[in-house]
């Protein structure tokens, strides 16, 4: 195969996955890594084909039912929206805005224990979610696991440094520890 007929061939082998031909586009790949062995764009796109795909359930809810949940939640129907959640995460369990909205109902109702569950799957569901981080910080915190609660925080703060409320949360966890000095830097920091 000359260069250009092995740029043709990738370019031909990723039409056919576009339209969902995938043995098509299998065959177009073998052919070129038979040729070229070390061919790179071939092994990705045969990679990518050998990946088995995302199912639904892994995808997460269409955003019309993540949006049905929060008007729930923000109209005060907690009950109603933690009976929905939860039979959400069973369909969507790695979804982690159900978990999320779950933990916020629970805590509405006081159920802080529960919440700190959610919120806690939450933060193992997307390490990179601050508010997740910060929700959990609360609840631990409600607890009186003020250590953990910190822990949290400065979790939420790692991935938003510009957070004014785990600031604020902080330093209301250290002034409970009677760290004061260290509350109002923490108050401080929010403030700014």
């Amino acid at each position: 195969m000359a260069k250009l007929s092995v740029d043709q061939a990738l370019l031909k082998a990723q039409s056919h996955m576009k339209k969902g031909e995938v043995e098509e586009a299998k065959k177009l790949y073998h052919s070129i890594l038979q040729a070229f062995p070390k061919n790179k764009r071939a092994q990705q796109g045969l990679a990518t084909l050998n990946k088995p795909k995302k199912s639904v359930v892994t995808q997460g809810p269409p955003q019309e039912v993540i949006n049905k949940l929060i008007n729930l939640y923000n109209q005060g129907q907690l009950t109603t929206a933690i009976e929905q959640a939860s039979t959400l995460t069973e369909q969507y369990p790695e979804a982690f805005i159900i978990w999320n909205i779950l933990g916020a109902a629970n805590k509405g109702l006081g159920n802080i224990s529960e919440a700190s569950q959610s919120f806690k799957r939450v933060t193992e569901l997307n390490s990179n979610y601050a508010d997740g981080f910060n929700n959990l910080g609360v609840t631990l915190q409600e607890q009186g696991e003020l250590e953990e609660a910190i822990a949290a925080y400065n979790k939420a703060l790692a991935i938003k440094p510009e957070y004014p409320q785990a600031y604020n949360n902080i330093g209301t966890t250290l002034k409970e520890q009677g760290k004061l000095k260290e509350a109002i830097a923490a108050y401080n920091k929010a403030l700014s």
